[in-house]
């Protein structure tokens, strides 16, 4: 495909978009990213000096006119969120209004802007508790649990309805358990990985817990193959219309055995308060990744161990 001019990253700041920013300006760097986030998850250290950065909301219809007008925007990521489940319990409202009413506002000005596709960031929580493992997107249901969980599934039908309804080409991506360099485990989308390395290299910020016996397992993806899985989704030369896919390792990795990992590569005992389950947690998840491999061509670079070292080595990098 030709490289695009300009393309648009919302949440730029947050672990997820800032990561995504950072590899695609190696991949593309004569392309225009151009950035918002009005920083209520994200980091301003985050932020690319490369990027054209908009400080604002993406509920604020002038600032996402004038950032369309602006710029020739061939492509829209869609990363920003309000992500934690426990923060959408209490506000179910707010979250909605960001997650719901962002998404159809961005969408519509991609729309009336003619952008080429665009790229939703959804989640793996809109299965609820999959009833077949691993998780195939035509064999399970949304069954969301949650307000967060909800909101995210609603932005797949109104990509759908702007396929078909206004020819605007859309994409759903559902992430499973993303983990990476620049998760700060305070932060939502903090994974049990993030939590338990900040505990252990910040013991006075934060104490570290384990919800349950930790024979719970998850699969557990890579910052870089979600980075992978959304360029592949924007490079695909078929229509997608609004296709869902699953983005994950294809793994299933039980919770002890990330802490037994932790403490070999750190060289450090983690110390954890024993907690009783979540209720309504989700005993087991793993993603069928066959149906991304054959259309987007999503094959992950990056394993579950070699992430885990990876992210052990940043926060080796913040204590220096």
């Amino acid at each position: 495909m030709n490289k695009p001019k300009a393309v648009l990253v919302t949440g730029c700041a947050g672990f997820i978009g800032s990561n995504f920013v950072k590899q695609f300006l190696v991949k593309f760097p004569s392309t225009q990213v151009v950035g918002v986030d009005d920083f209520s998850t994200g980091r301003r250290d985050a932020v690319s000096s490369t990027v054209v950065f908009y400080k604002g909301s993406i509920l604020d219809e002038k600032l996402i006119k004038k950032i369309f007008s602006a710029h020739k925007i061939e492509y829209v990521f869609h990363f920003a969120a309000l992500p934690r489940v426990s923060y959408s319990v209490e506000h179910p409202r707010e979250t909605s209004e960001v997650n719901i009413i962002g998404t159809i506002a961005l969408l519509e000005a991609s729309r009336d802007n003619k952008v080429k596709r665009f790229i939703y960031s959804s989640s793996s929580s809109v299965y609820g508790g999959a009833k077949k493992l691993p998780t195939k997107e035509s064999e399970n249901l949304p069954d969301p649990k949650s307000p967060y969980a909800i909101q995210k599934y609603i932005g797949e039908p109104f990509c759908q309805i702007f396929s078909s309804l206004y020819n605007l080409d859309t994409v759903c991506l559902r992430y499973f358990n993303v983990f990476g360099p620049g998760q700060y485990g305070d932060s939502p989308y903090s994974t049990v990985i993030s939590a338990w390395l900040e505990s252990l290299y910040f013991p006075k910020k934060k104490k570290g817990f384990i919800e349950g016996s930790g024979t719970q397992s998850r699969d557990f993806c890579y910052i870089d193959n979600v980075v992978l899985a959304n360029i592949l989704a924007m490079e695909s030369k078929k229509k997608l219309n609004g296709e869902v896919f699953n983005v994950g390792y294809s793994d299933m990795i039980k919770i002890s055995f990330v802490k037994s990992l932790i403490e070999k590569y750190t060289g450090r005992k983690l110390v954890l308060e024993k907690r009783p389950s979540r209720i309504g947690d989700v005993k087991n998840t793993c993603a069928d990744i066959s149906k991304s491999k054959k259309i987007l061509g999503y094959v992950p670079i990056v394993d579950f161990e070699e992430g885990l070292r990876r992210t052990i080595a940043w926060f080796d990098e913040r204590v220096k």
